[in-house]
C-alpha cells in the first residue's frame, strides 16, 4: 500500500498575516467616504479654513462683503482644500502605512485604486465650477481658479521630479506653499482686483507665514522616525529655528502691510521666543522608548499662529475706513 505523502502548508509571514486581517474594503461605499471624509477631511474644521481666508480677500478687495460672491468663493476653495487633503493621503499611503496605520486607507476603509479614480475626477469637477463661475461673473476669475486646479493637479503629480523633491523637504514644502499665492489671486480677483495687484503678493503672504510655520512647528517630538520628514529631525533645532524665523519675519511684515500686525505681532513674538526656549533646554538624547513632552506647548503655539494669521486680516478689515 502507498503511503500517503502528508502536504507541507507553509506558514504564512508576519506580513502575509497581517493582509489577512485587512478586511476587504466595500468599494463605492458612501457610508466609507463619509468616514473618510469626517476623519481626514472635517466639514466643519475646513468650511472655516476656507471661509476666513475667503472673507478676508473679499472684504480688503472691496470694503465690503458680497455675501453671493462670498458663497461661490468659498465652496470654490473649499474643493481645493478638500481635493488637496484627499491627494495628500494617497501620495503619503506608503509612509502612513509605518506611521500612521490607523488612517483610512492604510487601514483598509478604502481602496487605493478607488480613491485614486476619484482623484481623477477632482479637477474635471472644479473646472465645471471655474464655468459656472465665469458665467457667473467673469472669465478671469474662472481662469485664474483653473490655473489653482492645474497646479494642485502638478502637485499631485509632484511636478514629475518626486525623487529630487523628496531629497529636501523645504523645497518640496515651498513648491507646494506656492499655491496659497494662486489661491489668493482667485479670491481677490473675485473681489474685483486685477491678478497682479500687490495685495496677491502681501495677503498671500500672511497665509503663508500661518500655514508654512504651522507646518515646521505642528512636530517638534525629535524622537520621531525620519521617514516622517520633520524639519527638527532632517535638518536639526538650529536650521528649524533659522527656518521659522525667516517665514515668521515674512510673516510680520505682510501684516504690517496688510494692516494686521496689531494682532499677529503678538503671536509671532510668542511663538519665536517660546521656540527658542524649547531649543535651549531640550535634551540631544532621549532614552529608548522614553516619549518627550517638553515640545507639546510650543506646537499648541503653532496652532494659534496658524489660526490667528487665517483671522487677523478679516478681523482688522473691520477697524479701516
Amino acid at each position: 500500500m502507498e503511503r500517503r505523502r502528508e502536504r507541507r502548508v507553509r506558514k504564512p509571514t508576519e506580513q502575509e498575516e497581517l493582509r489577512i486581517q485587512v478586511p476587504t474594503p466595500e468599494r463605492w461605499s458612501v457610508k466609507n467616504w463619509i468616514i473618510f471624509i469626517n476623519e481626514r477631511a472635517p466639514p466643519l474644521v475646513f468650511l472655516l479654513l476656507a471661509l476666513f481666508p475667503t472673507a478676508s480677500g473679499l472684504k480688503l478687495s472691496e470694503g465690503f462683503i458680497d455675501y453671493e460672491k462670498l458663497t461661490w468663493a468659498t465652496i470654490a476653495h473649499l474643493l481645493l482644500l478638500i481635493a488637496l487633503r484627499i491627494m495628500d493621503d494617497v501620495k503619503d499611503y506608503e509612509k502612513d502605512k509605518i506611521c500612521h496605520p490607523d488612517r483610512p486607507l492604510p487601514r483598509g476603509l478604502m481602496a487605493y485604486d478607488e480613491v485614486c479614480t476619484v482623484i481623477k475626477f477632482l479637477p474635471l469637477v472644479m473646472i465645471g465650477y471655474a464655468g459656472a463661475m465665469s458665467w457667473r461673473y467673469n472669465v478671469t476669475v474662472a481662469l485664474v481658479y483653473i490655473f489653482c486646479v492645474f497646479y494642485l493637479y502638478a502637485m499631485y503629480l509632484e511636478f514629475g521630479i518626486g525623487d529630487a523633491l523628496s531629497e529636501s523637504p523645504l523645497i518640496y514644502a515651498i513648491t507646494h506653499q506656492v499655491l496659497i499665492y494662486f489661491v489668493t489671486m482667485f479670491i481677490l480677483t473675485m473681489g474685483g482686483l486685477k491678478y497682479d495687484d500687490p495685495m496677491v503678493l502681501s495677503l498671500g503672504s500672511v497665509a503663508l507665514s500661518g500655514f508654512f510655520t504651522y507646518e515646521v512647528c505642528r512636530k517638534l517630538d525629535p524622537t520621531h522616525l525620519r521617514i516622517k520628514g520633520t524639519y527638527l529631525v532632517i535638518y536639526g533645532r538650529w536650521k528649524t529655528f533659522v527656518i521659522t524665523v525667516v517665514l515668521v519675519a515674512i510673516g510680520a511684515y505682510s501684516s504690517h502691510v496688510v494692516g494686521c500686525h496689531i494682532i499677529t505681532w503678538y503671536i509671532e513674538a510668542i511663538l519665536i521666543i517660546s521656540l527658542l526656549a524649547l531649543f535651549l533646554i531640550m535634551p540631544s538624547e532621549y532614552p529608548e522608548g522614553k516619549k518627550p513632552k517638553i515640545h507639546k506647548p510650543v506646537e499648541a503655539i503653532a496652532i494659534l499662529y496658524v489660526l490667528i494669521h487665517f483671522i487677523a486680516p478679516f478681523a482688522t478689515s473691520f477697524l479701516r475706513k
